[in-house]
């Protein structure tokens, strides 16, 4: 078996999400199977790299196995170039490290599994002298970022010879099928969901509407032009009684130092007591003195009638379209904005390594949990 251990360096927009248009690889680095290191300049400053997407090609056709940490993130960058890997096996030490640790830490990182194998710590010095002060990958110094890249690829390798003694026959095959379900995941990442953005953002806006309408009868029920319909203090007051708080101003005499006066006016916190509608449950309190629990469970458990009743009713019909808004309907239209994907394109996480009991997970946005009224926005490609 001919390994390649694989590593790359990118722009950091979005913590480097190869599917934001503005970001770049800028390095590439490998271990042939011979233990020679090469590494391959790709948008890094101006150079031109036909021909290192040429050469990454033939080296990845000269070997069975790639080998990386936190390999599928690696990979998508090969696909967006345009490199060709299908008939290759893979190996994530990332992956294969949750699965021997028993997942009992979501994302083990590169630095802290090598430590964990009794090998020496890298020195991070991309992210402390350019990253965190805002300086991106194409504009560290040559010889500084093929240093850190070499490390990276040499510190995966390491990590790898010790994994194979770790590994057993039983999770052996464990570690196999993850890594077969990652290069499925890979591609479903990698095409994305197609979303009908456009009439997305029309059902917000409608919902927006009917938002304002009962934010509307809200403040008038109450008599209380203040009332934020969406803040759970105020909800609290409104509800079970108690301490209503909203900006203001305020007037006040000044007096200057010749005696005279004159009147100004500042920010201020105005109160105002509110009546109790219901009683609030028993264990409802909150750690902020006079002030109880408005989450959808405990309102549902309510026993109200009339005005009380009313209310709760609004309030709950309110979460649901505020969440269906602002999560869906206005909030994956933003997300594909911030993230810089291609227009009306989802590409969510799907995640091995985060759950302890090793079931996939979903992240930004949460695949796995999307409001079933806005399914038909989902665009099919055929």
């Amino acid at each position: 078996m001919k390994y390649l251990t694989f590593d790359t360096e990118t722009s950091i927009f979005q913590k480097g999400n190869p599917f934001s248009r503005c970001n770049k690889m800028c390095y590439a680095g490998f271990r042939l199977h011979t233990g020679e290191y090469v590494d391959f300049p790709m948008e890094y400053q101006d150079y031109p790299y036909g021909k290192s997407i040429k050469r990454i090609q033939e080296v990845i056709n000269e070997h069975d196995c790639i080998v990386g940490f936190n390999l599928k993130f690696d990979l998508h960058w090969l696909l967006r170039y345009g490199l060709v890997f299908s008939d290759k096996r893979i190996f994530d030490t990332q992956l294969a490290e949750f699965i021997l640790s028993r997942q009992s830490a979501a994302y083990p990182s590169l630095n802290g599994t090598a430590i964990g194998y009794g090998l020496e710590g890298k020195l991070d010095i991309i992210k402390t002298e350019y990253w965190d002060k805002g300086i991106d990958t194409p504009d560290v110094p040559e010889d500084v970022l093929r240093p850190y890249l070499q490390q990276d690829v040499d510190q995966t390798w390491q990590v790898f010879c010790k994994q194979q003694e770790r590994i057993t026959p039983e999770n052996r095959t464990l570690i196999s099928l993850a890594n077969q379900d990652l290069l499925a995941l890979l591609e479903i990442e990698h095409n994305g969901m197609l979303y009908d953005v456009e009439t997305s953002v029309k059902l917000g806006d409608d919902i927006q509407t009917e938002l304002d309408s009962i934010d509307f009868e809200l403040r008038a029920t109450l008599e209380c032009p203040q009332f934020s319909p969406g803040s759970g203090d105020h909800i609290s007051a409104a509800l079970y009684g108690g301490v209503l708080k909203y900006p203001g101003r305020e007037t006040y005499t000044y007096t200057y130092k010749d005696g005279s006066t004159t009147e100004k006016s500042r920010n201020c916190v105005i109160e105002r007591l509110m009546p109790q509608l219901v009683r609030p449950p028993k264990g409802a309190e909150l750690a902020k003195a006079g002030y109880y629990a408005t989450n959808e469970p405990t309102l549902r458990s309510l026993r109200v009638t009339g005005k009380a009743k009313r209310f709760v009713q609004i309030i709950l019909r309110r979460s649901e379209l505020e969440k269906r808004r602002g999560t869906y309907l206005h909030g994956l239209p933003k997300l594909i904005e911030t993230k810089d994907w291609e227009p009306g394109t989802i590409h969510g996480q799907l995640n091995q390594c985060v759950a302890v009991t090793g079931r996939l997970s979903s992240s930004q946005p949460n695949l796995q949990n999307f409001d079933k009224d806005i399914a038909n926005l989902f665009v099919t490609r055929y």
